[in-house]
């Protein structure tokens, strides 16, 4: 029995090559079509730049695809710019279901004591 692989995590850069190859859309034909600069599209295919949901929901609309498979690939790309994990260990972690990724510092729960301490003082 073959060991079956989940499906791949679509990211951003991904969907746009294939836009681009399928449609044979040009930088410019895409940045026209969601109302952007161009710059803005070359740093979306760099990943340098992951696009909010408004924008995802209309590429998935005009080139088709799932606008939420599309936001998971978002939301992993944002997280990995932010924590410097690599792709394909926050894939691991979020297959995993387990928490163990890099993770901000909690402080302690429970109330600080604020009072005053008197010190012994020597005169």
């Amino acid at each position: 029995m073959a060991r079956r692989e989940p499906p791949p995590i679509l990211t951003v850069p991904v969907y746009l090559r294939a836009v681009r190859s399928l449609h044979g859309l040009g930088v410019r034909e895409i940045a026209r079509g969601l109302h952007v600069s161009p710059s803005v599209v070359r740093r979306w295919l760099a990943g340098t730049l992951v696009p909010g949901w408004r924008r995802m929901k209309a590429m998935t609309a005009l080139w088709g695809g799932d606008a939420v498979l599309l936001a998971l690939g978002a939301a992993l790309q944002r997280y990995c710019r932010t924590t410097g994990v690599a792709l394909e260990d926050a894939l691991r972690l979020v297959r995993s279901g387990r928490a163990g990724g890099r993770a901000r510092l909690r402080r302690a729960t429970g109330t600080r004591d604020r009072r005053q301490l008197s010190l012994p003082i020597a005169r």
